[in-house]
């Protein structure tokens, strides 16, 4: 991550931050939130982070020490906590499972999932994105996924395809994690619509993995706690009605649920 701006740090603080979890013990006076709590500038080994977009109202941050619970929808309350699920990048993750289009499993083998706030995209695993297109060409049947195309993509206007496609679902470490096709869609010049869940690049373990960046953290308020390796996530304030969050089974919308 880049941070450009400091309040509460000194003046001159700024640049770039590496935030994965412990990697040396005998290295960990050179950790960044280690070095900070144990230099009394904050009480925990936690950072949090609140990411945008152009069209959300708030600016995005990085809270050192802990999080803001009024970001948040329901506060504290509406966080859930993980274990981070160990992986060969050593990086902060969660388990992917598999996912849901229109509420409904197509795919369910593991895969490990990174969460990278030094990521832009959202993309999936290679045999997890062909079952994906899939799903989509079902409803859009001129859809175009080019195997040397970064996104899937139609000579249609967003506005038309956001009526046809459904939202998906990441299953993450047992929850559910659903996005509205108005956030996976994108318009990018006229009468084209992109979808921007696209395919992991790379080869062999490289590519066989779930990358949730920006455009899946924008969404779900993230802290991450050093001391005990567990990442939180909560949907934003900004993403009320945008994305949801529940228990397999338990979908927000069913009548007498009221988790988020």
């Amino acid at each position: 991550m880049t941070l450009n701006e400091a309040k509460g740090l000194n003046k001159n603080f700024n640049g770039l931050l590496g935030l994965s979890p412990k990697k040396n013990e005998e290295k960990r006076e050179q950790h960044f939130l280690w070095s900070l709590k144990e230099h009394g500038l904050v009480s925990r080994a936690m950072v949090s982070f609140s990411l945008t977009q152009n069209d959300m109202k708030d600016s995005p941050y990085a809270l050192f020490g802990g999080y803001n619970s009024t970001q948040i929808i329901h506060g504290s309350k509406g966080l859930k906590t993980f274990k981070s699920h160990p992986n060969q990048w050593k990086t902060w993750g969660l388990l992917g499972q598999g996912m849901t289009y229109d509420r409904k499993y197509f795919f369910n083998k593991p895969f490990n999932a990174i969460l990278d706030t030094g990521d832009s995209g959202l993309s999936v695993p290679p045999p997890v994105f062909e079952s994906l297109a899939a799903q989509w060409r079902s409803d859009i049947p001129n859809l175009e996924c080019k195997a040397d195309a970064t996104f899937c993509h139609v000579h249609e206007p967003c506005e038309s395809v956001v009526k046809k496609v459904k939202p998906v679902a990441f299953q993450l470490s047992d929850y559910m994690f659903e996005i509205t096709p108005e956030e996976y869609l994108f318009k990018a010049r006229k009468n084209t619509c992109f979808f921007v869940i696209h395919r992991t690049e790379g080869k062999g373990q490289n590519a066989n993995m779930y990358l949730m960046g920006i455009t899946f953290l924008r969404h779900f308020y993230s802290v991450y706690d050093f001391d005990n390796e567990e990442v939180s996530l909560g949907v934003n304030t900004h993403s009320l009605g945008r994305v949801h969050m529940y228990a397999p089974g338990d979908h927000p919308r069913d009548e007498g649920n009221s988790l988020v």
